[in-house]
């Protein structure tokens, strides 16, 4: 019977072992959502499932020791109405003459022929066609589309926020468009009164200059983001749009992750082990005793 009692005993101490979470190696796991808000001057508020994606692959949300996000963005070309630069001033731009006509009257009867408007014999008025030299001139201006405010992007997790600006450029010039006659002045005049005119036109074409690219921005989890994750699993993101429009396209997410092991405590092994060989010390010497008084 006292046998039995010390072997509880022992057996009593041995599982009263404590023990310590050992943590195994961590591990790097990573993950990526499609998005496609779209963002003008704006801003959105959305939440990720980590911890079902942790889930899938043997861990929980509280597993989770740290963590990285990055979002991506586009901001595309939007060109708002088009504006026209202020003309400037004529230019020479070629030659050209107009046909002009004088007359007199002939009163020889006896020249007549196809240029009279008159029957021989009653006089006539004798027409005559010529050439007069015109200037041309031409006045140009830009038709301009523009979208130059540089979109910005502002990534929210906890209580920490990065941005990105769109920096690309770019600009381009078209071809001036078919001459558009607006007007003719009279330069001088010649002796007929005919004058030699300066011929008026306008020419305009479409120019583009723009801001956009890819924006990019990322945070590493503060204590706000970890304690939000860890809760429920959801990890709230806020996005704004501080300037501009653009598009999200994907968020990545990589989580570190340290799965906890039982592992027992160096002081509590000695005391269960101090039991365990007390409980045998005493059995030997139970032994030796009942051994000595056999025959």
């Amino acid at each position: 019977m006292q046998r039995k009692n010390r072997l509880s005993l022992a057996l009593a101490a041995a599982g009263c072992i404590a023990s310590t979470p050992v943590f195994a190696a961590p591990v790097l796991l990573s993950q990526t959502f499609q998005v496609s808000n779209s963002l003008d001057r704006n801003s959105v508020s959305l939440n990720f499932d980590l911890g079902s994606f942790l889930s899938g692959r043997g861990y929980g949300s509280k597993d989770i020791v740290s963590g990285n996000a990055t979002l991506h963005g586009y901001s595309d070309i939007q060109y708002g109405a088009a504006t026209a630069s202020a003309y400037g001033d004529y230019q020479l731009t070629g030659q050209t003459s107009h046909q002009a006509q004088y007359s007199y009257y002939a009163g020889d009867t006896n020249n007549c022929g196809w240029w009279a408007d008159e029957p021989c014999g009653n006089g006539r008025n004798v027409y005559v066609n010529y050439n007069i030299q015109d200037t041309n001139t031409t006045r140009y201006r830009d038709i301009k589309h523009e979208d130059l405010v540089a979109d910005s992007m502002k990534l929210l997790i906890g209580a920490s926020s990065a941005g990105d600006v769109a920096e690309t450029s770019s600009s381009s010039i078209g071809n001036y468009g078919g001459a558009q006659f607006e007007r003719k002045d009279c330069k001088s005049t010649d002796g007929y009164g005919n004058c030699s005119y300066f011929n008026r036109y306008a020419k305009q074409r479409d120019t583009y200059s723009a801001i956009y690219g890819a924006l990019d921005s990322s945070l590493s989890f503060d204590a706000a983001a970890l304690l939000d994750v860890r809760s429920d699993g959801i990890l709230g993101v806020g996005v704004q749009a501080t300037a501009g429009q653009f598009k999200l396209s994907s968020i990545s997410f990589d989580v570190m992750v340290e799965k906890a092991a039982a592992v027992p405590e160096p002081a509590s092994l000695l005391l269960a082990g101090t039991a365990i060989a007390a409980l045998a010390m005493t059995t030997r010497r139970r032994r030796k005793v009942n051994g000595s008084r056999m025959p």
